[in-house]
């Protein structure tokens, strides 16, 4: 090391007193490392010298800014651009540094621009928080100095870890950062580091303190509560942005009292599947963060899981489904109706903002199972809640096959007989008689019968029979009370007389209608002193209508000729046999 005599020290530091804010342009500083024992290392580059008379270089030193310096080392290798300083304490005090290039030919000192250690005060102010300053190496910045000051931390011991980094060409001087202390209870250091162009690095000293981590962890923010297919909730949640979150914890209301559920370990760990079934109501749900310290945060908004139910109405053939709003997130959700007939894979079938739908494509005796997902329409993540599986088996009853009039028979003078043959299987709640003295209406009802499961059904209408004829349709009515069948139109048969002349009887009547396979002959009875005949006294083929007869062989008798008209049906009708029609009238 070279010794500066004690006149010598007094001129240079007096000529340094007119030259330090003097910066030269032909050597330049560059980096300035503080040792682990104070000791500096200080780098230049020659710049603009040629190496030309040399003699040597001076490193010079202060406390402050403005002096005075004192040369505390001088180096004789022209390509020698660093050296250290020892015993400088810089891990203490502030350290400032130029160099001198020194001729051999006595002509005046070249200087560089001034250098400072880097001083690092790391203080802990008891808010959870590292609160770190420092200076840069020189203000103006070194141009050839990164901005970028990088911030280390130690722990454990000896290992260093780059935490962050100060853009010094817009932070202020000196330079703050505040480190959030994540670490339980124990010391923790830091360092400052900052890159020059040339390689070389300045390095503060090593500083730090004991510090507790105090701050709570941020309060979680769910994502939703889901329902899988098996009826399960699942819970999840964003990743908190509290660095050290070590756990969450999953919490359930039972009660309106809220219960530990589990934990989940890992701060990037996010979902929770729960063995929590949520089939026959809503369940809710909210998570805790805890950080490494055991320091918990405050409660999440909770979640509720979205419970559906559906029911079939048979009348309407549809299944309505309701459920409550999955309201937790900042906008309010779209929902996604999702259906599975038989087990196949679901399909969306509807969407709404309302909390209710109705499904009317039903198919009797399939498995319909339905699922609500609600959709965040304020979010740029789909996020997304689905529902507890509802299903149904709608049936309906088939429709009746046939209602089919099979008589209309004048049972006496003020009464009609309506037959009817009904279909047994179908659910029905009835039948309704109506009544037109036209074939094509207007009908009016006359009766009805409330009935299920039976084959037949009978009417009689008090109705005046020598009159007509009378045109009788049957409606038939579903459980609901719908029509859903209608019978064909029947009528009576009208059946008149008159003596043309003494002992002679003249009958006419009117066709019968309806049989699918029409009427097959009529057949004529008589009733003479109360006593009507076996057989027929004659047959009559379809569209016949007239008949006269001479009653002279009767001429003992009271007097009293009742005769009758039977229809008798045609062969080939495709529901039932023949039957029976009549109509009196007293000649």
């Amino acid at each position: 090391m070279f010794k500066i005599p004690g006149f010598l020290r007094f001129t240079v530091v007096s000529f340094l007193l007119s030259m330090i804010f003097i910066e030269s342009q032909a050597i330049g500083m560059r980096c300035v490392s503080v040792g682990a024992n104070g000791d500096v290392t200080v780098t230049w580059d020659r710049g603009l010298t040629t190496g030309a008379n040399f003699r040597c270089w001076y490193l010079y030193h202060s406390t402050s800014a403005t002096g005075p310096f004192t040369a505390v080392d001088s180096v004789f290798f022209y390509n020698d651009t660093s050296e250290v300083h020892v015993g400088a304490n810089a891990s203490n005090n502030p350290a400032y540094y130029y160099v001198a290039f020194k001729f051999n030919n006595g002509s005046p000192d070249q200087l560089s621009d001034s250098i400072r250690a880097l001083g690092l005060i790391v203080s802990n102010p008891g808010s959870g928080y590292a609160s770190l300053g420092w200076n840069p190496t020189r203000s103006p910045l070194i141009p050839t100095n990164s901005v970028w000051y990088k911030i280390y931390r130690e722990y454990p011991a000896t290992i260093f870890t780059l935490i962050d980094s100060v853009d010094a060409s817009v932070a202020p001087s000196p330079m703050l950062y505040e480190d959030l202390i994540s670490i339980c209870d124990d010391t923790i250091k830091y360092r400052i580091e900052v890159m020059d162009q040339s390689g070389c690095r300045s390095i503060s000293p090593v500083k730090g303190d004991r510090f507790r981590d105090l701050v709570t962890p941020t309060i979680p923010v769910l994502d939703s509560v889901s329902v899988d297919i098996t009826g399960t909730v699942i819970v999840s949640w964003l990743i908190n942005p509290s660095v050290d979150t070590k756990v969450y914890s999953v919490l359930q209301s039972i009660g309106a009292i809220w219960q530990p559920l589990d934990t989940v370990t890992g701060r990037g760990s996010t979902i929770y599947n729960s063995s929590i079934q949520a089939t026959s109501q809503s369940e809710t749900f909210s998570v805790i963060a805890i950080d490494s310290c055991n320091n918990p945060s405050g409660r999440g908004i909770d979640h509720s899981t979205i419970y559906l139910t559906t029911s079939f109405d048979l009348c309407s053939k549809s299944v309505s489904l309701n459920w409550n709003a999955y309201s937790f997130w900042t906008v309010l959700p779209e929902y996604d109706i999702l259906l599975s007939i038989n087990g196949a894979p679901e399909v969306v079938i509807g969407t709404t903002t309302a909390t209710n739908f109705t499904d009317t494509n039903l198919i009797s005796g399939s498995t319909f199972c339905y699922r609500v997902r609600a959709i965040d329409q304020g979010s740029v993540v789909r996020r997304t809640s689905t529902s507890n599986v509802s299903c149904q088996v709608p049936v309906f009853p088939p429709p009746p096959a046939f209602s089919y009039i099979r008589s209309v028979s004048v049972t006496s003078e003020s009464n009609v007989e309506i037959v009817v043959y009904v279909d047994p299987v179908s659910t029905v709640s009835g039948y309704r008689l109506f009544r037109s003295d036209s074939p094509t209406g207007v009908f009016s009802q006359v009766g009805s019968i409330l009935t299920n499961g039976v084959s037949s059904v009978t009417f009689n209408d008090n109705v005046n029979t020598s009159e007509g004829p009378y045109y009788y349709e049957v409606y038939t009515y579903d459980s609901c009370g719908v029509k859903s069948f209608e019978s064909q139109v029947s009528q009576t048969i009208l059946l008149t007389g008159i003596s043309p002349e003494q002992y002679v009887n003249s009958l006419e009547w009117t066709n019968y209608s309806q049989w699918p396979a029409g009427v097959g002959e009529y057949n004529l009875y008589l009733t003479v002193n109360g006593v009507t005949s076996p057989i027929p006294i004659a047959t009559f083929l379809p569209g016949d209508s007239t008949y006269i007869q001479s009653v002279l062989n009767s001429f003992y008798s009271d007097g009293n000729f009742c005769y009758v008209i039977e229809a008798v049906e045609a062969p080939g009708n495709p529901y039932f046999s023949r039957t029976l029609l009549v109509q009196m009238k007293f000649v």
